[in-house]
This record gives structure tokens, sequence and C-alpha cells, in this order.
């Protein structure tokens, strides 16, 4: 049916942009606001042949866009906020055998002006790294709390897939959480800081999520009257988690585990615990591509 009244047609057009309006919308394409290139950019000595950076804003918003060439395997991009008592914030960029990237980095703590240091490793498992550049930026826009580009839970979950079976870097069970995350990118701070810190009777636990065990001690009694004993971690133990079997019972995938060197799963019930403590963490990305 057509509607010949414009004065009906222009309330009706009305009422659907209010009625769009108030929908809930998950904010997942943020705005950079690139102003000018920063004042302060410096390049380090172990930069030269190795890597450049296009100029960054020196305001942006909530998204900070970087992007260049490396020729170095990986890249580890340093970010503190200059006021308060914001945590220094780090993440590992993999070059997967490309000498280009591009990628922004998210900031998650608030508006403020910010110290950028990029790092580069020779190889992957360096344990030390080089200087390339620096640099500081402002942000004007805060991260929106519905924000949804922070889950990283897939790559996560993916890659332990991938490796089950396999032995990852030394065959440490830090290992494969290490590479893990640092294969999604992840925002988080070595060696235990692995992101956002869950409470298990409060918050939902998910696949994906990482769990710290910390000389668990777990005892159950048999149905033929013998009892059950289990450690976890002498003293620490990292694991991820790969399902929920219910209130604090999980099905983990770890290495270093029953005198096992390699990535294996298992399942673990803390409702029997009887000594110890664990923490279970929310990794979150830190930069999107």
């Amino acid at each position: 049916m057509t509607h010949k009244n414009p004065a009906l047609k222009s309330s009706l057009l009305m009422a659907l942009a209010i009625i769009i309006g108030m929908i809930p919308a998950c904010q997942s394409e943020p705005q950079v606001k690139a102003v000018n290139f920063p004042s302060s950019f410096i390049y380090y000595t172990d930069a030269r042949g190795v890597f450049t950076l296009a100029p960054p804003p020196a305001s942006t918003g909530y998204l900070l866009p970087l992007r260049g060439a490396c020729s170095l395997p990986a890249m580890v991009i340093r970010v503190k906020k200059k006021e308060g008592n914001a945590p220094v914030r780090q993440i590992t960029y993999l070059m997967k055998g490309s000498k280009n990237f591009s990628f922004s980095y998210v900031i998650k703590d608030g508006t403020g002006d910010y110290e950028v240091t990029v790092f580069g490793k020779k190889t992957l498992n360096a344990a030390s790294m080089n200087g390339l550049c620096a640099f500081t930026v402002r942000s004007d826009a805060e991260l929106p709390k519905n924000f949804c580009g922070l889950d990283i839970s897939r790559s996560i979950l993916a890659y332990v897939k991938r490796v089950t079976g396999k032995t990852v870097g030394s065959g440490e069970c830090w290992d494969l959480a290490q590479e893990a995350l640092d294969g999604a990118g992840a925002d988080w701070n070595r060696p235990l800081q692995f992101g956002m810190l869950l409470h298990p009777d409060r918050d939902e636990i998910k696949a994906g999520d990482i769990i710290q065990f910390k000389s668990i001690k777990i005892e159950r009694k048999l149905e033929n009257g013998g009892r059950l004993f289990h450690t976890m971690g002498a003293p620490d133990h990292t694991a991820v988690i790969i399902g929920v079997e219910g209130k604090k019972k999980y099905r983990l995938a770890h290495q270093n585990s029953d005198g096992k060197r390699y990535v294996i799963t298992s399942e673990v019930d803390l409702n029997y615990m009887t000594g110890g403590k664990f923490w279970i963490y929310r990794p979150e990305a830190g930069i999107l591509e």
C-alpha cells in the first residue's frame, strides 16, 4: 500500500529512525583520526636496514595505525600512558614470512598522551630485544565498552588444535600459552599476566581462557571406597581451557604434564581442590589487522 499523505510518510520514517537508533550495536568499526605527524619520532641504530615505519599521527582515536616494513621475524610494541597508574602494555607481532605490516594498536587506557616504543627480535625465541623506534601519541577517544574486537578466543583455540600432540617451544607448559597469545596478537605482560583476570565464582569462564595453577591438590573419593589424589603445578603450571563442563570443571590443553612434554588434553574438577590456588585470565587483542 502506498501512502499519499506526505506528512504521514514523514512521521513513519522518523519513527523508524528512532527505533533503529534504540537498537544496541556492537562497536566494531572504530574511527582512527590522523591529524599530523608526531613532532618526536626517533629511529634507533638497530633499525638501520631492517625496519621502517610510516610516521604515525600525533593524535588518534582509540586505534593507533602502524604500517611499514621489517625484515626481523617479530616486533614488540610497548605502550605506556604518561599520566596515572596505567600498566605498561606490550604485544608481540609476528611477521610470518612477510616484510610488510599494517595493523592498528588498540589503546585501552583512555584519553591522554602515550609513549610508544617498538622493539625487534632477531629470532622468535630471543630473550633480548633491540630498540627500533620511539614516538609519542595522543589519544582523544575512549575505547567503547561494547567494543567487540578484543575477543581472540577463536585464534587461541585454533592454534591449540593445530599443535595438539606436538611439542611447542622447549616443551614447557608456559610455552604453549606464549605461542598462542603472541600468534593472536594478544595484549599481555610476561610472565603470568595473560589478560583480564576473571573470578570463577562470578564470571563466565569460556574456552580460550588461560588458567594458571599454583600447587593445586585434588582429592576425590571413589565408588569403591578408595581415594584419588592429583596435583597440578609443582609449584606452577599453565594451561589453556578448551571446554567448560560445569562450574570449576574444565577440559584443558597443556604440555609438560604427567611427564609428557607435548600438548595433551585432560580434565580437571576444581570442586575437589583441597589445597593450592589458581587464576583464570581472559586474553584480549592488542592489535587489529
